[in-house]
């Protein structure tokens, strides 16, 4: 899926990482700040808009690495 591979390249020049944890979960890492979410609701996501998607993690892993950071 052209998407999925849209989304990693750019989560990956805002320094975050994604894995594929076994065949139904993606793992987002940022600095010291991990987030799991299961695949199936992710590909959903890419269907409906990959902009928004890659924004939501990204706003997501920003707020989580924040909340460390406090």
């Amino acid at each position: 899926m052209q998407a999925k591979e849209w989304m990693r390249k750019a989560l990956s020049a805002k320094g975050i990482t994604t894995e594929e944890v076994g065949d139904s979960v993606y793992r987002f890492s940022q600095s010291e700040c991990e987030w799991m979410i299961p695949q199936y609701i992710v590909d959903e996501m890419l269907v409906q808009d990959a902009d928004q998607t890659t924004e939501y993690i990204q706003s997501k892993l920003f707020y989580l690495v924040q909340r460390i950071d406090d």
